[in-house]
């Protein structure tokens, strides 16, 4: 336990040096977020917090307890950590990004023998496809995750709290059925990410970020997160998949809702809009810091809830049940927020288009 806690002091401290070293070389290298009509904040702001995530969690891990985690998972987060520095810099296509995403998906899966998910009592694999089908859904939920949490980024502190929101149940899952090298890593990259949190996260010492996770920060989180679950529920003895999404039921929720949103509109699934989660709880009235904390809150909320139906052993059938409950509530509440800022636009319209008759 003390050598635990010395290792994630290391990779905080860590963090924290990496974030104020990199955020200088920011500009120079042109890895900064400029405003515009859907990003809101004053200035250029550093894209280097997920760097610094990266290698101060990278640098405890592999270097102290190597054999944590396998070389598959490395070979897999570095091409996403370059992929997301490329995009913050030159601003990859869409279709370009979503297709390394892919490929670093499949090779992260086979080269870690993961892939093999356990359904619980819920369905038989052969009802998805046998090993085949698992694989796929394996390789879906990965780029899924990436896109998910950049999608989620949007607000000071929601990626990463939120993600630290998700980790902590995992870690919990973790030491629940005995795997300490899963245990360490995820508490060292807790660590490594409460380190950025202190400059990215609204606090009363903290008014406004200061640096941001970046693409390459947001994308890698939530492939990390990804990696975790599927090696949770790796497995015919491993966890119930369908109830470990309770972790990350949010933001996949969310990001499910603005593809079908776009798509409705004929718009391409990857088209930027101010239509997510936080922006509609900002458009409600609730401040930035407030609405970045109502969904952590809500992430820890759901996670827990997982995380005592896993320990508890409840059915997976009723525990995917709930599933569909919280994608019910979350669909009200976004077509409620949408049909009043439409109303609010018309009320707006109408005086003019009478004054000009």
């Amino acid at each position: 336990m003390v050598v635990l806690l010395l290792e994630s002091s290391a990779s905080l401290a860590l963090s924290v040096f990496l974030v104020v070293f990199l955020r200088r070389l920011a500009v120079p290298l042109h890895l900064v977020d400029v405003p515009d009509h859907r990003k809101i904040h004053e200035g250029a702001i550093p894209l280097c917090g997920g760097i610094a995530i990266f290698l101060s969690f990278s640098c405890v891990a592999f270097f102290e307890r190597p054999a944590c985690l396998g070389l598959g998972f490395w070979m897999g987060m570095v091409p996403i950590v370059m992929l997301g520095i490329a995009d913050d810099r030159f601003a990859l296509p869409a279709r370009v990004r979503f297709l390394a995403q892919i490929l670093i998906a499949l090779a992260l899966i086979s080269m870690e023998g993961l892939g093999q998910l356990s359904l619980g009592d819920l369905l038989p694999a052969e009802a998805v496809g046998g090993a085949v089908g698992l694989f796929v859904l394996s390789v879906t939920f990965v780029v899924g995750m990436v896109n998910a949490w950049n999608m989620m980024d949007g607000v000071d502190g929601l990626a990463g709290g939120s993600a630290v929101a998700t980790l902590v149940w995992i870690l919990l899952l973790a030491i629940h059925i005995g795997e300490e090298g899963l245990a360490f890593s995820v508490t060292v990259l807790v660590a490594a990410i409460g380190g950025f949190l202190i400059f990215n996260a609204r606090s009363p010492w903290c008014t406004k970020a200061s640096v941001y996770l970046g693409d390459a920060g947001s994308t890698a989180l939530g492939a990390v997160i990804a990696y975790f679950i599927l090696r949770l529920a790796d497995g015919a003895e491993g966890l119930a998949f369908p109830v470990l999404l309770w972790l990350v039921v949010l933001p996949v929720v969310d990001t499910l809702s603005l593809i079908v949103r776009r798509m409705h509109e004929h718009r391409s699934p990857m088209s930027a809009d101010r239509r997510h989660l936080h922006h509609l709880l900002i458009d409600s009235g609730l401040s930035p810091a407030a609405a970045s904390y109502t969904l952590i809150a809500l992430s820890f909320l759901y996670g827990g809830i997982g995380y005592l139906g896993l320990v508890a052993g409840l059915p997976t059938s009723v525990m995917t049940a709930g599933l569909v409950f919280v994608a019910l509530g979350h669909t009200a509440f976004v077509l409620s927020v949408e049909a009043s800022a439409r109303h609010r636009v018309h009320r707006a319209v109408r005086p003019s288009i009478n004054l000009h008759l």
